[in-house]
């Protein structure tokens, strides 16, 4: 099974390479990172390869922002064609533009299909899943979706994580004086993974893992 290095410090160490380059469910609450997770994966491949980021109801100026305040300037791979935003949320086709950036050998990262729910039927979001994971046979990239949980009925959330390839949730739990995060590759296709809770963090520079100290 290949294996891509995220880029992320502490994961492709744990995973003893990187993620396979699948299609890739990241499902998380508010507030516990997994646009972040994305978004660093995202600029990590940018040095090298190109980038489809897909938004729903976020502009690009949005993205951008959010992402300079981690120190993920992008304006250099706008300007090369490394990185390009396309905005689906009124696009009757988005199925079909999808796949074209992924027959471009690009990075996909749809954010969010919490918000393609909201617009759209359940059966055409999973015909977009379905559609990429025909199209993924011998890839080198990533594709990467968001899903915040709540935003969907449970069985919304449940339908998206089977027809995903790949399932990795996030989880933050809060107390009066601490936070505690971590995430769990709960699905893989084609490949076995640890079931662990790794430990991470939200530094100024982004998503660490924090290697020494797993939960069983």
């Amino acid at each position: 099974m290949k294996q891509i290095k995220t880029g992320i410090a502490g994961l492709d160490y744990f995973l003893q390479g990187g993620l396979p380059p699948k299609v890739l469910l990241l499902s998380g609450i508010p507030g516990s990172g997994n646009e972040i997770f994305a978004r660093q994966i995202a600029y990590a491949q940018a040095k090298q390869k190109k980038v489809a980021y897909f938004t729903v109801h976020a502009t690009a100026d949005y993205i951008k922002e959010d992402m300079t305040a981690y120190g993920w300037d992008i304006k250099e791979f706008e300007e090369n064609g490394n990185w390009k935003f396309l905005n689906i949320n009124d696009d009757e086709k988005f199925v079909d533009t999808v796949i074209k950036e992924m027959n471009q050998h690009r990075t996909i990262i749809i954010d969010s299909l919490s918000e393609l729910l909201l617009t759209h039927k359940t059966e055409e979001v999973i015909k977009l899943l379905t559609a990429m994971s025909r199209q993924n046979n011998d890839r080198e990239e990533f594709q990467l979706l968001l899903l915040t949980e709540g935003m969907q009925s449970p069985q919304d959330e449940t339908t998206m994580e089977h027809f995903a390839e790949g399932v990795i949730v996030f989880n933050t739990t809060w107390s009066a004086d601490s936070t505690l995060r971590h995430i769990l590759i709960k699905k893989m296709r084609g490949t076995t993974v640890p079931v662990r809770r790794l430990r991470y963090n939200i530094s100024k520079k982004g998503f660490v893992i924090e290697t020494a100290t797993r939960i069983n």
